[in-house]
């Protein structure tokens, strides 16, 4: 596939160095995404994660957890001793979004365009510090966001179904999910094959293919169309 992708949006790298060169790692849950960001970091490109963004923003911004609260009720809240709504229930939000798209689709609204301004700033920061030619913007949902379109190259990781949903299941931080609620998850992504077709590059975490020289042949590739 072409790599790197033509890019004209004003995060794009660009040839003279000045801007760094923009890496989206993207797949499935519990493909594996996530693993290969730590290898990405353990190399020395620096990581954005989405997801980590967006719990942040539900511990930082009173505005959304009070419209939040507002619409699903304080079930949704966690308060601190004196009664102020100081975050968000993931577990009882998850409840609610993953079994209503309607609901979904009006948490994404506000969620997206915060994040994406998180990533913006976590951007800039780096371009004053001057040290990255190559950094990572890793996402579950890239391509569903367009969180794609600042990207320069996309690198999906996939597993087959059965795997990723053994795998999700035995996260302590799915524990209490059962499998229809992986399913529903799994729903709101997009199919393997949308991924890998838009995709640049594909990581198979299949748990037989070696995932580290995948990996490490990867990042090879990208600073090559860097230097």
């Amino acid at each position: 596939m072409a790599d790197p992708r033509p890019n004209t949006h004003p995060l794009a790298h660009s040839p003279d160095g000045t801007r760094p060169l923009v890496v989206g790692l993207t797949g499935g849950i519990a493909a594996g995404k996530s693993l290969v960001g730590r290898m990405f970091e353990a190399l020395g490109l620096p990581v954005w994660n989405a997801d980590d963004a967006a719990k942040q923003l539900y511990a930082t911004d009173a505005v959304l957890r009070e419209a939040m609260v507002e619409r699903w009720g304080d079930d949704i809240g966690e308060f601190d001793g004196a009664g102020n709504l100081v975050d968000i229930d993931r577990r009882a939000l998850a409840q609610i979004v993953f079994n209503d798209a309607e609901e979904l689709t009006w948490l994404e609204q506000r969620v997206h365009p915060a994040v994406g301004r998180a990533f913006e700033k976590w951007f800039a920061d780096l371009q004053r510090d001057g040290h990255a030619e190559i950094v990572v913007r890793e996402a579950a949902i890239l391509f569903e966001s367009k969180s794609d379109e600042t990207c320069d190259t996309v690198v999906t990781v996939e597993a087959p179904l059965n795997l990723r949903i053994s795998r999700a299941m035995s996260r302590e931080s799915h524990a209490v999910l059962k499998k229809e609620d992986i399913l529903k998850r799994v729903q709101q992504q997009w199919e393997p094959q949308e991924r890998m077709a838009k995709a640049d590059h594909v990581v198979e975490n299949d748990g037989n293919t070696p995932l580290l020289p995948q990996v490490l042949a990867l990042a090879s590739l990208i600073r090559r169309k860097v230097g």
